[in-house]
């Protein structure tokens, strides 16, 4: 592997902000997701269509999609950890064609020496 000094600068920059999520954040990989239901009650307001909202996290755990409730005073905390989760997929797609392009050009290099 290269030196960090022959990574280019944006992918110094993926490699830095990486090293920093996964050192100093939470991550969810999952997705906030905003549910509407009718609870059912006779005289309820969600009769006439104006329905209940509940928030939800939506996740694998042990290998089967879940539902899991947030709370309102949570939500913010939740959708910040998935919003990292994201950040750290977009970095890793940074990183992850540079090495892709490092390859090529090592290919390109071998078929023309030879």
């Amino acid at each position: 592997m290269p030196s960090r000094n022959h990574f280019g600068p944006g992918e110094r920059a993926a490699r830095s902000r990486l090293a920093q999520l996964l050192h100093d954040h939470e991550l969810i990989q999952g997705s906030v997701v905003t549910m509407e239901r009718k609870c059912g009650k006779a005289g309820c307001h969600c009769v006439d269509g104006e329905k209940h909202v509940s928030l939800y996290l939506s996740v694998k755990i042990a290998g089967k999609r879940q539902m899991v409730y947030i709370p309102g005073g949570m939500e913010e905390e939740v959708r910040r950890r998935v919003d990292t989760y994201r950040e750290l997929e977009r970095l890793t797609e940074v990183v992850s064609g540079a090495c892709v392009e490092r390859v090529l050009a090592k290919k390109r290099e071998r078929k023309s020496n030879g």
